[in-house]
């Protein structure tokens, strides 16, 4: 009775042969697996903006006509910007007095650019006057670690990560691009969110809007309905974590998710063809091998479970090298592309490795027409010599 054929022993014997597709396989893993961690570090950043900064702080812009009811017929434009800021500091004062709210004003914000590695956003930051600043990085929970607070017209301070994004130095101006020389970099902080905030410069108007401190506040329109306010669409402005949960998704997540899908589907077409024709070939030249082995006994099921068990070892293999690779590599990534440039990411992205685990399950499936093929072209010695007469 022949025993147990050996599936090691073939390994063994052939670890050249072995070894190309286990890198193959591997590679594949490596290349789907920083693909959806680089473009993951978008959704990482822009998401902290999105989601973070909304939770803590809200901007409210609303339209003087349509939403606050000024009637601006006959209005100068000194007159409407006196009775449009009353209107909103009114407001203000009614929102202090809502329940999760810790603190509303009307005032001047700038914003600040953050660079990801596929597209760009902006988030608020906050212009007061410097005895309302420790407040607000204490809502934030920043803490100085560089430099001093602001102190005089002009001057901000600025989180970490924001100040290598932007590639800004301490005592440098701020975002030169669209505010000149009006504003200085002061102070470093270190916080688990993009943030900033300042005093206003002289002979310089920023933007105005109601800011909102708070906790548990999701829907601000939902609030602001409370007071006899009712927000619209492409009038107004509001700023918080029900508009950051549907930007992230519809312009981020879905986006990329697209993106991810179309590189993915082709990584795993160009495998599946490349794998099988190279397969098909090893196939091939172990045709005369099982032949013999069928010769001196072993049937067709015990070959087959002996090539399956080859494969399973090619594949977790390859699995193990992916992953090992693909994870050393994300930290190396993370640590000369991502850090520097004041990037979030996530190194570990279980999803994804859960799709590629799927995806090799798909391909050993796929594998099975071949070795099914191959299986069915054995012939033993007894038979090749009946057809010899």
């Amino acid at each position: 009775m022949p025993q147990k054929l050996s599936a090691m022993r073939y390994i063994k014997n052939n670890i050249r042969r072995v070894s190309v597709l286990i890198v193959s396989l591997g590679l594949c893993f490596v290349l789907v697996y920083l693909t959806q961690f680089m473009l993951s570090s978008t959704e990482e950043s822009i998401g902290c903006i999105a989601l973070k900064n909304p939770q803590k702080m809200q901007v409210l812009s609303l339209a003087g006509k349509t939403t606050l009811g000024i009637d601006t017929d006959g209005m100068s434009d000194a007159e409407l910007t006196r009775v449009y800021a009353e209107k909103n500091q009114g407001l203000a004062e009614q929102l202090k007095h809502t329940e999760g709210v810790k603190n509303a004003w009307f005032g001047e914000v700038v914003y600040c650019v953050i660079a990801a590695a596929v597209g760009q956003m902006t988030y608020e930051m906050p212009l007061v006057a410097a005895e309302e600043i420790p407040e607000i990085m204490q809502h934030f929970g920043a803490t100085l670690v560089e430099g001093r607070l602001a102190q005089n017209p002009g001057e901000i301070v600025l989180d970490s990560l924001s100040m290598k994004n932007n590639n800004f130095v301490l005592n440098g101006y701020f975002n030169e691009k669209n505010y000149a020389q009006h504003y200085k970099i002061v102070g470093v902080v270190d916080c688990d969110t993009y943030f900033g905030c300042g005093i206003p410069a002289d002979g310089w108007s920023s933007r105005t809007a109601i800011v909102v401190l708070s906790d548990g506040i999701d829907d601000m329109s939902a609030v602001l309905h409370t007071i006899g306010i009712d927000v619209r669409e492409n009038y107004d402005s509001v700023i918080d974590a029900a508009w950051g949960k549907k930007f992230l998704q519809e312009e981020v997540i879905d986006v990329i998710g697209n993106s991810t899908s179309i590189i993915y589907v082709g990584i795993v077409i160009l495998l599946l063809i490349s794998l099988t024709v190279v397969y098909t070939t090893y196939l091939r030249d172990r045709h005369n091998e099982w032949c013999l082995y069928a010769s001196i006994g072993y049937s067709r099921k015990t070959i087959y479970g002996a090539v399956m068990r080859e494969l399973l070892f090619t594949f977790g293999a390859a699995f193990l090298f992916g992953a090992m690779i693909s994870l050393l590599l994300a930290l190396v990534l993370n640590g000369v592309m991502m850090v520097p440039q004041g990037l979030k990411c996530r190194i570990f992205h279980p999803k994804t490795i859960a799709e590629i685990l799927c995806t090799y399950a798909f391909l050993l499936g796929i594998l099975q027409i071949p070795v099914r093929h191959a299986l069915a072209r054995i012939r033993t010695v007894d038979a090749m010599e009946d057809d010899l007469y």
